[in-house]
């Protein structure tokens, strides 16, 4: 579990802990209460019988209102909304006495909608879903039992299909990557195309952007209608000549071949090869609607072969490195459109290998890393526009391994990983040399005793975990160092704040 994740864990039991707050017995009134040693509003709402009852708001200390919505004998009931300290839209949750029962929504600082989930008596139950910042759907997937189970899918923020997914109790045991562009942009592996009701309509494997391999088609009732073979985009000659790619070929005046290639809506579209007068293949081009976007040779079976030039669509050059069977190999540079290095690598069978660099548009340094077989291994640093350091440590088979050091928005942090995960003592420090928080973890998840600073300096709460739960007593405290509420816990449920007893409802008791 990241260490981001934790804070905002945190972050957010204190907000729901002080809404939990409620007055003193007395018949029904309205009833406004304040921060100590303060004019300022903290909470109001009505008691009746000395339990809030109806609706209630909290306040942070600046006056900006933190939640919202129905108590009904002191328990959350109905809709709640939580805002944060800038008075932006943080999270909408349906509650029934107390439990979370309905669905809870979870919103960017930008009002946008990111995260959905269903709830049933206070556990993740049935559909959700996950959105980009922009808004687009990410991903939808089901709960059972607080645990991801059965088919998910991803989606790209374009709005296809990326990834298919399987869960059981909460683990992935099958997954198939689909719709994907290689950095180049251009389609690789499996890819299905749909009609509007979601069935079936083409699925069939790209290579390099080419179709490769057999091709299926299916009518709108999921009927399989015919199948084609493709080599580098071109339906192959036991298949017959493609309704949609025109092959043309152009000869010498002996009758010796010149050039062939594939035309597309009369557009060149897919590989061409020219030939020397004596029918040797001199050179090689790749086309997408009339666009030059490579050149260099092709072997017998349409696979790029030797050097290569890639190209954007308004003819800059793009990458030039080998290929060899059609797979890269060897020293490749990428190219931003101004003609500067983008980055520089060497590959070996397709996969990326020793060390690669990142360079930004004027020039300057952006990344350094080390690849083995396609993924980080080894020592890896990466720069911002004024190459000054941000982020710098070792990965080990494609995981984060041993001391790191990360800057995250206003702060940094520093400590070890152990297979990806967060592991031992982490320490964040502001940008201002503050201390932001300290705490330990094991293989990912928060040990011990945790502290949160203000950016001034001042303890902002302090408490512990016990196998990866709250536990114990957490104090929270406000800028100015005033105890603002205690909370203590068991195995990560509340069971008293300030003191007294919250009684638990039977089903949550049992459930856990």
């Amino acid at each position: 579990m990241s260490s981001k994740f934790m804070n905002h864990k945190v972050i957010y039991i204190f907000s729901f802990a002080l809404s939990l707050f409620c007055g003193i017995d007395g018949i029904a009134q309205y009833t406004k209460y304040y921060f100590p040693d303060s004019k300022t509003l903290s909470s109001e709402g009505t008691l009746v019988n000395g339990k809030p009852d109806g609706y209630w708001k909290t306040y942070y200390q600046d006056g900006g209102l933190k939640t919202e919505g129905n108590r009904k004998e002191l328990k959350l009931e109905g809709n709640w909304i939580f805002y944060r300290e800038d008075s932006t839209l943080e999270r909408s949750i349906e509650y029934q006495a107390d439990l979370k029962f309905g669905v809870e929504r979870i919103y960017s600082k930008k009002g946008i909608l990111i995260e959905e989930y269903t709830y049933l008596n206070n556990i993740k139950e049935g559909l959700a879903k996950t959105f980009y910042n922009t808004g687009e759907l990410q991903k939808i997937f089901g709960f059972k039992n607080n645990k991801e189970e059965g088919k998910a899918t991803e989606f790209a923020e374009d709005g296809r299909i990326i990834t298919m997914i399987s869960y059981r109790n909460g683990f992935i045991y099958n997954s198939e990557k689909i719709n994907r562009y290689n950095t180049q942009n251009k389609r690789t592996g499996i890819w299905r195309d749909l009609y509007e009701n979601g069935s079936l309509k083409v699925e069939g494997n790209y290579a390099n952007g080419l179709r490769n391999g057999i091709f299926k088609f299916f009518d709108r009732k999921a009927n399989l209608e015919k199948m084609e073979k493709y080599v580098d985009g071109v339906l192959a000659s036991d298949d017959g000549e493609s309704a949609v790619l025109d092959i043309r070929k152009e000869y010498f005046e002996d009758g010796t071949l010149k050039l062939a290639g594939s035309y597309r809506e009369d557009k060149k579209h897919g590989t061409f090869r020219e030939f020397d007068s004596l029918g040797k293949e001199i050179s090689g081009f790749l086309y997408e609607n009339g666009l030059l976007v490579g050149e260099g040779m092709l072997d017998s079976l349409g696979r790029r072969i030797g050097k290569w030039k890639l190209f954007y669509n308004s003819g800059e050059t793009r990458a030039e490195g080998e290929y060899i069977e059609g797979l890269h190999e060897g020293p490749w540079k990428y190219f931003h459109q101004n003609g500067k290095v983008e980055q520089t690598g060497v590959y070996k069978s397709d996969l990326a290998t020793g060390q690669w660099r990142w360079f930004y548009g004027d020039g300057t340094l952006h990344r350094d890393e080390y690849y083995r077989r396609g993924r980080e291994d080894g020592h890896a640093i990466e720069y911002d526009s004024l190459a000054v350091v941000i982020n710098e440590g070792d990965y080990t088979d494609g995981a984060k391994n041993g001391p790191w050091k990360l800057t995250i928005n206003d702060h940094t942090e520093e400590g070890i990983y152990l297979d990806g995960e967060l592991h031992g003592e982490w320490v964040w420090n502001y940008d201002n040399a503050k201390k932001a928080f300290e705490g330990e973890f094991s293989a990912g998840s928060p040990i011990g005793k945790h502290k949160y600073w203000y950016r001034s300096g001042q303890l902002k709460m302090r408490g512990e975990y016990l196998a990866g739960e709250l536990h114990g007593r957490w104090e929270y405290y406000d800028e100015i160092g005033t105890l603002e509420l205690q909370m203590e816990y068991e195995a990560g449920l509340a069971v008293k704040i300030n003191g007294q007893k919250i009684r638990l409802p039977s089903t949550l008791v049992e459930d856990n």
